[in-house]
C-alpha cells in the first residue's frame, strides 16, 4: 500500500447503528493494514444513532480529524447508491496535512467568526491550505452565507467544495458532524495542505428555454420582480398561466456577461398576492435568469459533463486516488430508479482503481468553472478529484 496518499472507504447498509459502525471499523481496519488515519468524512442517514456511531469511531481512532453530515442518500465505490446507510472515508498521507474545524452557525458576526476559526485552523495546519471541504445547513441557517464569508476572509484564494446536510426531505433536523459532536448549529470543514493534486467539475443537465430576464427586485432568496414585473409573471409569460417554479423548472442564473453562475430551485414556495418566488439560495438584483427544463437523460448527461471536466483538468499524469461527489437531492428524486446511474457513470469514467464517495444534499459548494470563485448551487452534480 502506498502511504503518500491512501484512502479507505467502508459502506454499511446494516439498519442497527451498532452493527453498522462495527462493520465500518472492521472494513476500514482491513484496508488500513495497521496504518493510522489522519482525517475522515462520515455520511449517515438521518435515522442513524449518530452519537453512538461517532463515539465508536473515536474509541478506535481518538486522534481522528473527522467531519461529516446526514444525507438524502449515499453512494460509493463500495456499495453504489443506497439510502439509510453509513459511509466512512479515511485518509492516510505523509504528503498531505489535514486539520478539521467548525464554524458556529449562530455567531452574530459571521465574518469575524470565520476569520477567527480559519486563522486558528491554519496555525494548527502550519501552512496555507490548498483546499477546503465544507458541510453546512440550510434549515436553521444559511450555509451559503458561511461559504461566502469563508471566501471573503481568504480573499477568494481558497477553493471550497462540499455540500449541505439533508434529512430525507423532512426539512426539520439535519445534522453536521465534527469529531464527536453531532449538531445542526455548526459548519464543519477540513483544510488540506501540502503536495497533492485536485480538480473539480460541476454541471446540472438542465436546459434553458424562453427569453432571459433580469432580476430587478429581490431580497436574500426571494425574487419579487423580474424585468420590473412580478416574478410569477415571468413563468406564466413563457409557460402559461398557473405554471410556477418546481423541481423540474428551476432557474439558471447568469452574470452581466451572460456567463452561467448557478442554478436556483424553488419547492413551489410563492406568494400569489405579490407575485414573488422563494428559492433555496440567494438571488441578487441585476443577475439575469432563464427558466430551465430537464428529463432523466439530461440529468445523467449533466453528471457525465461534471465528471469529464474534473478528469480533463486534473493536473497530473497519474490517476487520482479518490473522487468526492456532491449531488443535489432533487436530482435523486427526479432520477428515481435511475439514481444509481450517476455513480455508475463516475466509476466507468474514472476507472475501477479509483475509489469514490458521495451523498445527496440540499445544496452544493464548488468554484464556478468560469471565474473560479466559490459558489453555492442547487440541482447540481459536483465532482472533486484528489490525488
Amino acid at each position: 500500500m502506498k502511504t503518500d496518499f491512501f484512502v479507505a472507504i467502508a459502506h454499511s447498509i446494516e439498519l442497527d447503528s451498532f452493527l453498522a459502525v462495527t462493520e465500518l471499523i472492521e472494513d476500514c481496519e482491513l484496508q488500513l493494514d495497521k496504518h493510522h488515519p489522519t482525517a475522515g468524512i462520515l455520511y449517515a442517514s438521518i435515522d442513524v444513532d449518530h452519537q453512538l456511531v461517532l463515539d465508536k469511531i473515536y474509541e478506535k481512532w481518538p486522534e481522528l480529524q473527522l467531519i461529516g453530515c446526514t444525507t438524502d442518500g449515499e453512494f460509493s465505490s463500495e456499495c453504489e447508491y443506497v439510502e439509510d446507510s453509513l459511509v466512512l472515508t479515511l485518509f492516510i498521507s505523509e504528503e498531505i496535512k489535514i486539520v478539521s474545524g467548525f464554524i458556529n452557525n449562530t455567531a452574530i458576526d459571521m465574518r469575524k467568526e470565520c476569520s477567527q476559526v480559519l486563522s486558528e485552523s491554519i496555525i494548527r495546519l502550519g501552512q496555507n491550505p490548498n483546499l477546503c471541504i465544507l458541510f453546512s445547513d440550510v434549515i436553521k441557517t444559511s450555509g451559503e452565507t458561511v461559504m461566502e464569508q469563508l471566501t471573503t476572509v481568504t480573499d477568494g484564494k481558497l477553493p471550497i467544495v462540499g455540500g449541505i446536510s439533508a434529512d430525507s426531505w423532512r426539512f426539520t433536523d439535519s445534522k453536521q458532524f465534527y469529531n464527536k459532536v453531532s449538531s445542526q448549529s455548526i459548519s464543519p470543514f477540513l483544510l488540506l495542505a501540502g503536495s497533492f493534486d485536485f480538480s473539480f467539475g460541476m454541471d446540472s443537465g438542465w436546459n434553458p428555454l424562453g427569453d432571459m430576464g433580469t432580476i430587478t427586485k429581490s431580497q436574500g432568496n426571494v425574487i419579487y420582480e423580474i424585468d420590473h414585473k412580478p416574478a410569477l409573471e415571468f413563468y406564466s409569460n413563457i409557460l402559461g398561466e398557473n405554471v410556477k417554479a418546481t423541481l423540474e423548472l428551476p432557474i439558471a442564473v447568469y452574470d452581466d456577461n451572460g456567463d452561467f453562475c448557478f442554478m436556483r430551485t424553488s419547492f413551489e414556495n410563492y406568494d400569489n398576492n405579490i407575485g414573488s418566488m422563494t428559492y433555496l439560495g440567494n438571488v441578487p438584483v441585476g443577475y439575469k435568469v432563464r427558466i430551465t427544463m430537464v428529463n432523466r437523460e439530461s440529468i445523467l448527461e449533466g453528471a457525465k459533463s461534471s465528471i469529464n471536466h474534473a478528469i480533463r483538468t486534473f493536473p497530473s499524469n497519474k490517476l487520482p486516488v479518490i473522487a468526492l461527489c456532491f449531488s443535489c437531492s432533487a436530482r435523486r428524486v427526479l432520477l428515481g430508479t435511475r439514481t444509481k446511474e450517476e455513480g455508475q457513470s463516475l466509476q466507468e469514467k474514472i476507472g475501477e482503481s479509483v475509489k469514490f464517495v458521495g451523498f445527496y444534499s440540499y445544496g452544493e459548494f464548488c468554484p464556478n468553472l468560469n471565474e473560479l470563485t466559490n459558489k453555492f448551487y442547487n440541482e447540481t452534480f459536483v465532482t472533486v478529484l484528489l490525488g
